[in-house]
């Protein structure tokens, strides 16, 4: 997808990977990060991506930031582009990962300003990360 950035640099942040496990941030192909993990593994192209993934993840972190979409209707959280990525991250326990967001269905613009934090509940500020853990 090529996106259409507004006023400069799109808004990067990063998120604890648990909000993936904990179903806070889901996947938009797949019902849960489990189906996308098995669907990956059994398709060629894809499980060769996720093998590139497990060597380069521990040297060089997760370098592309993963796009979020948030649902306006319902403010559903979902992985838009970074599902090879968000699956290797759950699988190696990476701690926390890149992202970028966008209003659905506003999907060609990439948001520059900062994630709303509240969609991801009453404490959504704690899933947030101001660096990288290792």
């Amino acid at each position: 997808m090529t996106v259409r950035v507004i006023d400069g640099k799109p808004w990067t942040g990063r998120m604890r990977t648990a909000a993936l496990r904990r179903g806070l941030v889901r996947p938009a192909e797949f019902a849960t990060w489990a189906g996308a993990r098995r669907y990956h593994e059994r398709h060629g192209r894809d499980r060769q991506v996720l093998e590139k993934l497990r060597a380069s993840i521990p040297r060089d972190g997760i370098r592309e930031p993963l796009l979020l979409g948030v649902r306006a209707t319902d403010r559903l959280v979902f992985v838009f582009e970074g599902h090879h990525r968000a699956v290797i991250a759950l699988e190696m326990g990476v701690r926390a990962f890149p992202f970028q967001w966008f209003w659905d269905p506003d999907v060609k613009d990439v948001e520059h300003e900062p994630f709303p934090h509240h969609v991801l509940g009453r404490d959504g500020q704690a899933w947030l990360c101001r660096r990288e853990p290792r």
